[in-house]
Protein backbone atom coordinates (compact mmCIF):
# COMPACT_ATOMS: atom_id res chain seq x y z
CA UNK A 1 0.00 0.00 0.00
CA UNK A 2 0.97 3.56 -0.75
CA UNK A 3 1.66 4.03 3.21
CA UNK A 4 4.04 0.97 3.52
CA UNK A 5 1.66 -1.70 4.69
CA UNK A 6 1.33 -5.27 3.30
CA UNK A 7 -1.69 -5.74 1.86
CA UNK A 8 -2.83 -9.88 1.39
CA UNK A 9 -4.32 -11.23 -2.09
CA UNK A 10 -5.19 -14.50 -4.22
CA UNK A 11 -6.50 -14.92 -7.68
CA UNK A 12 -8.63 -17.36 -8.80
CA UNK A 13 -10.19 -18.32 -12.59
CA UNK A 14 -9.03 -16.70 -15.40
CA UNK A 15 -6.17 -13.69 -15.78
CA UNK A 16 -7.60 -12.92 -18.72
CA UNK A 17 -11.29 -12.83 -18.31
CA UNK A 18 -12.83 -9.45 -16.72
CA UNK A 19 -11.58 -8.59 -13.07
CA UNK A 20 -13.76 -9.02 -9.89
CA UNK A 21 -12.46 -7.65 -6.75
CA UNK A 22 -13.93 -9.60 -4.24
CA UNK A 23 -14.56 -8.87 -0.38
CA UNK A 24 -14.72 -11.85 2.23
CA UNK A 25 -16.64 -12.47 5.08
CA UNK A 26 -16.29 -12.15 8.53
CA UNK A 27 -14.38 -13.61 10.08
CA UNK A 28 -12.68 -14.68 6.91
CA UNK A 29 -9.92 -14.46 4.46
CA UNK A 30 -8.95 -14.37 0.78
CA UNK A 31 -8.88 -17.82 1.01
CA UNK A 32 -12.80 -18.08 1.25
CA UNK A 33 -12.77 -17.21 -2.49
CA UNK A 34 -11.53 -20.67 -2.93
CA UNK A 35 -14.29 -23.10 -1.42
CA UNK A 36 -15.95 -23.22 -4.90
CA UNK A 37 -14.79 -22.82 -8.49
CA UNK A 38 -13.89 -20.13 -9.77
CA UNK A 39 -14.50 -20.31 -14.01
CA UNK A 40 -14.24 -17.21 -16.26
CA UNK A 41 -13.84 -14.37 -14.37
CA UNK A 42 -10.64 -12.80 -12.58
CA UNK A 43 -11.58 -12.88 -8.97
CA UNK A 44 -9.21 -11.09 -6.80
CA UNK A 45 -9.62 -12.05 -3.11
CA UNK A 46 -8.03 -9.23 -1.20
CA UNK A 47 -7.19 -9.91 2.75
CA UNK A 48 -8.92 -6.66 4.83
CA UNK A 49 -6.29 -4.71 6.87
CA UNK A 50 -5.71 -7.19 9.94
CA UNK A 51 -6.57 -10.67 8.37
CA UNK A 52 -4.48 -13.47 6.67
CA UNK A 53 -1.23 -11.88 5.39
CA UNK A 54 -3.09 -8.29 5.66
CA UNK A 55 -0.91 -5.95 7.83
CA UNK A 56 -3.34 -3.98 10.84
CA UNK A 57 -4.28 -0.39 9.91
CA UNK A 58 -6.03 0.72 13.61
CA UNK A 59 -9.17 2.63 13.30
CA UNK A 60 -9.74 2.00 10.41
CA UNK A 61 -13.31 2.67 9.25
CA UNK A 62 -15.41 1.43 5.88
CA UNK A 63 -14.61 4.72 3.98
CA UNK A 64 -11.05 4.10 4.24
CA UNK A 65 -11.20 0.42 2.15
CA UNK A 66 -12.04 2.02 -1.18
CA UNK A 67 -8.53 3.63 -1.27
CA UNK A 68 -6.93 -0.14 -0.39
CA UNK A 69 -9.00 -1.64 -3.02
CA UNK A 70 -8.20 1.21 -5.53
CA UNK A 71 -4.25 0.37 -4.30
CA UNK A 72 -4.43 -3.41 -4.87
CA UNK A 73 -6.13 -2.54 -8.41
CA UNK A 74 -3.36 -0.52 -9.86
CA UNK A 75 -0.77 -2.78 -8.06
CA UNK A 76 -2.12 -5.48 -10.27
CA UNK A 77 -3.00 -3.80 -13.82
CA UNK A 78 -6.86 -3.09 -13.34
CA UNK A 79 -8.92 -0.43 -14.18
CA UNK A 80 -12.24 -0.79 -13.88
CA UNK A 81 -13.72 -3.82 -12.19
CA UNK A 82 -16.94 -5.22 -10.27
CA UNK A 83 -16.89 -5.56 -6.79
CA UNK A 84 -18.56 -8.34 -4.58
CA UNK A 85 -19.13 -8.80 -1.04
CA UNK A 86 -20.16 -12.31 0.91
CA UNK A 87 -21.77 -11.55 4.55
CA UNK A 88 -19.27 -9.29 6.48
CA UNK A 89 -17.78 -8.39 3.11
CA UNK A 90 -20.85 -6.28 1.57
CA UNK A 91 -20.01 -3.52 3.76
CA UNK A 92 -17.24 -2.72 1.85
CA UNK A 93 -18.27 -4.08 -1.53
CA UNK A 94 -21.12 -0.90 -1.04
CA UNK A 95 -18.33 1.37 0.15
CA UNK A 96 -16.10 0.89 -2.75
CA UNK A 97 -19.50 0.89 -5.02
CA UNK A 98 -20.24 4.25 -3.58
CA UNK A 99 -16.28 5.90 -3.70
CA UNK A 100 -15.33 4.49 -6.43
CA UNK A 101 -17.91 4.87 -9.50
CA UNK A 102 -15.64 5.99 -11.82
CA UNK A 103 -13.51 2.41 -11.46
CA UNK A 104 -16.52 0.23 -10.57
CA UNK A 105 -18.73 -1.04 -13.33
CA UNK A 106 -20.83 -3.10 -11.27
CA UNK A 107 -21.70 -4.33 -7.26
CA UNK A 108 -22.95 -7.80 -6.26
CA UNK A 109 -23.97 -8.38 -2.75
CA UNK A 110 -24.07 -12.23 -1.18
CA UNK A 111 -25.97 -12.75 1.73
CA UNK A 112 -24.78 -9.14 2.91
CA UNK A 113 -24.84 -7.44 6.34
CA UNK A 114 -26.88 -4.42 6.26
CA UNK A 115 -26.61 -0.97 7.62
CA UNK A 116 -27.29 -0.99 11.60
CA UNK A 117 -30.60 0.11 13.21
CA UNK A 118 -32.52 -1.00 10.32
CA UNK A 119 -34.87 -3.40 11.51
CA UNK A 120 -32.83 -6.39 9.47
CA UNK A 121 -31.21 -7.87 12.40
CA UNK A 122 -33.61 -9.83 14.48
CA UNK A 123 -33.52 -13.43 14.66
CA UNK A 124 -30.27 -13.85 13.36
CA UNK A 125 -27.10 -14.44 14.34
CA UNK A 126 -25.71 -11.14 13.32
CA UNK A 127 -27.90 -9.28 15.97
CA UNK A 128 -25.21 -10.49 17.95
CA UNK A 129 -22.62 -9.18 16.30
CA UNK A 130 -23.97 -5.76 16.11
CA UNK A 131 -24.49 -5.48 19.87
CA UNK A 132 -21.14 -6.48 20.78
CA UNK A 133 -19.82 -2.72 20.30
CA UNK A 134 -22.77 -1.28 22.41
CA UNK A 135 -21.38 -3.22 25.72
CA UNK A 136 -17.99 -2.16 26.70
CA UNK A 137 -15.17 -5.14 26.35
CA UNK A 138 -17.63 -7.42 24.73
CA UNK A 139 -15.98 -7.53 21.49
CA UNK A 140 -12.41 -7.25 22.38
CA UNK A 141 -13.58 -10.46 24.86
CA UNK A 142 -15.56 -12.28 22.40
CA UNK A 143 -12.79 -12.08 19.54
CA UNK A 144 -10.26 -13.50 21.53
CA UNK A 145 -11.89 -16.28 22.88
CA UNK A 146 -13.43 -17.25 19.19
CA UNK A 147 -9.98 -16.80 18.14
CA UNK A 148 -8.56 -19.02 20.83
CA UNK A 149 -10.83 -21.61 20.00
CA UNK A 150 -10.43 -21.77 16.35
CA UNK A 151 -6.75 -22.07 16.30
CA UNK A 152 -6.94 -24.33 19.19
CA UNK A 153 -9.74 -26.75 17.64
CA UNK A 154 -8.80 -29.46 15.02
CA UNK A 155 -10.86 -28.09 12.05
CA UNK A 156 -12.74 -31.18 11.89
CA UNK A 157 -14.11 -31.17 15.87
CA UNK A 158 -15.43 -27.77 15.41
CA UNK A 159 -17.29 -28.24 12.27
CA UNK A 160 -19.37 -30.94 14.00
CA UNK A 161 -19.75 -29.02 16.85
CA UNK A 162 -20.81 -26.48 14.64
CA UNK A 163 -23.10 -28.95 12.52
CA UNK A 164 -25.00 -30.06 15.86
CA UNK A 165 -24.98 -26.72 17.89
CA UNK A 166 -24.66 -24.01 15.46
CA UNK A 167 -28.61 -23.18 14.62
CA UNK A 168 -27.97 -23.49 11.11
CA UNK A 169 -30.81 -24.39 8.34
CA UNK A 170 -30.63 -27.44 6.63
CA UNK A 171 -29.56 -26.61 3.75
CA UNK A 172 -25.85 -25.05 5.63
CA UNK A 173 -25.22 -28.39 6.99
CA UNK A 174 -26.32 -30.37 4.10
CA UNK A 175 -23.50 -28.24 2.14
CA UNK A 176 -20.73 -27.80 5.27
CA UNK A 177 -20.85 -31.60 6.14
CA UNK A 178 -18.06 -32.08 3.99
CA UNK A 179 -14.32 -30.39 2.31
CA UNK A 180 -16.66 -27.79 2.15
CA UNK A 181 -17.04 -27.01 5.99
CA UNK A 182 -13.28 -27.63 6.70
CA UNK A 183 -12.23 -25.06 3.92
CA UNK A 184 -14.47 -22.06 5.47
CA UNK A 185 -12.95 -23.25 9.30
CA UNK A 186 -9.63 -23.18 7.92
CA UNK A 187 -10.23 -19.83 6.11
CA UNK A 188 -11.37 -18.47 9.34
CA UNK A 189 -8.01 -20.25 11.06
CA UNK A 190 -5.98 -18.54 8.52
CA UNK A 191 -7.71 -14.85 9.20
CA UNK A 192 -7.33 -14.85 12.99
CA UNK A 193 -3.78 -16.43 12.70
CA UNK A 194 -1.99 -13.08 14.16
CA UNK A 195 -4.39 -12.08 16.05
CA UNK A 196 -8.25 -10.43 15.75
CA UNK A 197 -7.53 -6.79 15.59
CA UNK A 198 -9.07 -7.63 12.29
CA UNK A 199 -12.22 -9.00 13.40
CA UNK A 200 -12.83 -6.26 16.03
CA UNK A 201 -12.03 -3.56 13.44
CA UNK A 202 -15.34 -4.70 11.14
CA UNK A 203 -17.38 -5.43 14.25
CA UNK A 204 -17.05 -2.05 15.03
CA UNK A 205 -17.66 -0.71 11.66
CA UNK A 206 -20.69 -3.21 11.31
CA UNK A 207 -22.28 -1.68 14.25
CA UNK A 208 -21.50 2.21 14.20
CA UNK A 209 -23.25 4.47 12.11
CA UNK A 210 -21.44 3.81 8.17
CA UNK A 211 -18.74 6.82 7.39
CA UNK A 212 -20.43 6.40 3.36
CA UNK A 213 -23.87 6.62 1.93
CA UNK A 214 -25.46 3.32 0.57
CA UNK A 215 -27.82 5.82 -1.58
CA UNK A 216 -24.52 7.03 -3.75
CA UNK A 217 -24.59 3.65 -5.28
CA UNK A 218 -25.53 4.04 -8.70
CA UNK A 219 -23.29 0.94 -10.15
CA UNK A 220 -25.11 -1.53 -11.71
CA UNK A 221 -25.68 -3.61 -8.50
CA UNK A 222 -27.42 -7.33 -8.18
CA UNK A 223 -28.60 -8.80 -4.52
CA UNK A 224 -28.37 -12.31 -3.83
CA UNK A 225 -29.55 -13.70 -0.79
CA UNK A 226 -31.64 -16.68 1.15
CA UNK A 227 -34.56 -16.82 2.54
CA UNK A 228 -33.39 -19.53 5.08
CA UNK A 229 -30.36 -17.84 6.13
CA UNK A 230 -29.67 -17.80 9.49
CA UNK A 231 -26.53 -15.86 10.19
CA UNK A 232 -27.46 -12.55 8.15
CA UNK A 233 -31.48 -12.54 7.46
CA UNK A 234 -33.11 -11.95 4.19
CA UNK A 235 -34.42 -8.43 5.65
CA UNK A 236 -31.12 -7.51 4.88
CA UNK A 237 -31.16 -7.90 1.17
CA UNK A 238 -34.76 -5.64 1.56
CA UNK A 239 -32.70 -2.75 3.41
CA UNK A 240 -30.18 -2.71 0.23
CA UNK A 241 -32.78 -3.00 -2.34
CA UNK A 242 -34.59 0.23 -0.80
CA UNK A 243 -31.38 2.06 -0.74
CA UNK A 244 -30.33 1.23 -3.82
CA UNK A 245 -33.93 1.19 -6.16
CA UNK A 246 -32.05 0.18 -9.27
CA UNK A 247 -30.79 -2.70 -7.80
CA UNK A 248 -32.05 -6.36 -8.71
CA UNK A 249 -33.14 -8.64 -6.07
CA UNK A 250 -32.47 -12.54 -6.40
CA UNK A 251 -34.01 -14.10 -3.45
CA UNK A 252 -33.58 -18.47 -3.16
CA UNK A 253 -36.33 -20.06 -1.43
CA UNK A 254 -34.95 -22.40 1.33
CA UNK A 255 -31.40 -21.34 0.74
CA UNK A 256 -28.86 -20.36 3.69
CA UNK A 257 -26.29 -18.72 4.21
CA UNK A 258 -23.57 -21.11 3.09
CA UNK A 259 -25.50 -23.33 0.47
CA UNK A 260 -26.89 -20.25 -1.57
CA UNK A 261 -23.34 -19.72 -3.20
CA UNK A 262 -22.66 -23.64 -3.70
CA UNK A 263 -26.06 -23.63 -5.17
CA UNK A 264 -26.02 -20.98 -7.12
CA UNK A 265 -22.21 -20.37 -8.04
CA UNK A 266 -22.64 -20.42 -11.68
CA UNK A 267 -25.72 -18.21 -11.48
CA UNK A 268 -23.93 -15.34 -9.37
CA UNK A 269 -20.93 -15.72 -11.60
CA UNK A 270 -23.22 -14.59 -14.26
CA UNK A 271 -24.09 -12.15 -12.58
CA UNK A 272 -20.50 -10.54 -13.20
CA UNK A 273 -21.40 -11.59 -16.82
CA UNK A 274 -23.61 -10.01 -17.06
CA UNK A 275 -22.39 -6.69 -16.17
CA UNK A 276 -19.06 -6.99 -17.73
CA UNK A 277 -20.75 -7.48 -21.28
CA UNK A 278 -23.32 -4.49 -20.37
CA UNK A 279 -22.07 -2.03 -18.73
CA UNK A 280 -17.78 -2.16 -19.34
CA UNK A 281 -18.46 -3.14 -22.71
CA UNK A 282 -15.86 -6.07 -22.79
CA UNK A 283 -16.66 -9.28 -24.27
CA UNK A 284 -16.51 -12.09 -21.80
CA UNK A 285 -14.61 -15.45 -22.25
CA UNK A 286 -16.76 -18.05 -24.21
CA UNK A 287 -17.20 -19.89 -21.12
CA UNK A 288 -20.00 -17.45 -20.36
CA UNK A 289 -22.15 -18.31 -23.39
CA UNK A 290 -22.60 -21.77 -21.03
CA UNK A 291 -23.71 -19.73 -17.96
CA UNK A 292 -27.45 -19.98 -16.45
CA UNK A 293 -28.91 -16.58 -17.41
CA UNK A 294 -28.25 -13.83 -14.06
CA UNK A 295 -30.31 -14.39 -11.41
CA UNK A 296 -32.62 -17.33 -12.48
Amino acid sequence: MPDGRLLGYAEYGDPDAPPVLYCHGFPSCRLEAGMIEITGVRLVALDRPGYGLSDPKPGRTLADWPADAAAAADALGIGRFTVAGVSGGAPYAAACAAMLADRVAGLVLISGVAPPDMGWEAGGAAEKLMILDRLPGSAALAAALGRRLVLGVRSASLLRALLRFGGLPEADKRVLAGDLGIHVLDSFREALRNGPQGALDDARNYARPWDFAVEDIHAPTIIWHGTADSEVPVAAAEVYARLIPHARMCVKEGEGHFSLVVQYNRNIIASFFAIAERYVLADVTPAARTFPPAGE
